[in-house]
């Protein structure tokens, strides 16, 4: 209950699953909505094997970015080519590379001369906000559209990772590649932040997680002080639900 019996109300609202069971991102939805219209915090308890439990808060996820309009708006006075390489987008003028980077996109590569490397989701974000970025190909420049197709046929779920990286570029985070770390982004809070805050995976709205899924996410973002979170897009737009361990 979190708290005396008769004294105060429960704190938690506890839901019991084994090990063996799987529970869905609608699942998880219901659940946090049924906590938070009881004003309680959602916890999972896990029962292995071995008859322990391990407990899991579920909550919606509250990012903290620091990047300001100010910093936006800096952004959209540079515009640049860029060329496509298989499944990246090389900008080869120095002083916009170096501008880029700066802001926190690509990786700056070269010695006397730089060019900056950047992920296809990096080029798509900078194609479409206000047409900051033209990339080059030998048969022509490349239209949005057909970006976004090339993208999606060579990642699957590009688009909704695309839906994700904007929206939390919008919340004044800045985001890079997670996959050390086993999942689609790792977030910072601000710009040259030393280490990341969030692990952002994206899945599909109807996933169905293993138990053994949950846990080793959430044990591998602990390890390396992370919250992790589950991102996936509805018709309301974007979905993040944080799973950390807990302690009772």
């Amino acid at each position: 209950r979190g708290a005396r019996r008769g004294e105060k109300p429960a704190r938690y609202f506890v839901h019991i699953r084994s090990e063996k069971d799987l529970i869905s991102i609608p699942d998880l939805d219901r659940l946090l909505r049924s906590a938070r219209n009881m004003r309680k915090e959602l916890i999972l308890a896990i029962v292995d094997e071995e008859s322990d439990v391990t407990y899991y808060e579920v909550r919606a996820a509250k990012f903290e970015g620091t990047r300001s309009e100010k910093d936006g708006k800096e952004e959209q006075e540079l515009t640049c080519t860029a060329s496509l390489a298989d499944d990246r987008v090389v900008i080869h003028d120095e002083a916009s590379a170096e501008r880029l980077h700066r802001e926190f996109y690509g990786k700056l590569m070269g010695d006397k001369h730089k060019q900056l490397i950047l992920s296809l989701i990096e080029a798509a974000y900078l194609m479409r906000e206000n047409n900051r970025m033209v990339v080059q190909t030998p048969a022509g420049d490349m239209s949005y559209e057909q970006f976004l197709d090339y993208a999606t046929d060579k990642e699957r779920d590009f688009k909704a990772k695309l839906v994700v990286y904007t929206d939390l570029r919008a919340k004044g985070l800045v985001l890079k590649t997670g996959f050390k770390f086993g999942s689609h982004f790792r977030v910072y809070t601000a710009l040259q932040q030393k280490h990341s805050s969030y692990l952002v995976h994206v899945v599909h709205p109807e996933h169905i997680f293993a138990m053994n899924e949950l846990a080793r996410a959430v044990r591998l973002a602990q390890g390396v002080r992370k919250r992790m979170i589950f991102a996936y897009v509805d018709g309301d737009g974007v979905k993040y639900i944080d799973i950390g361990r807990r302690r009772l």
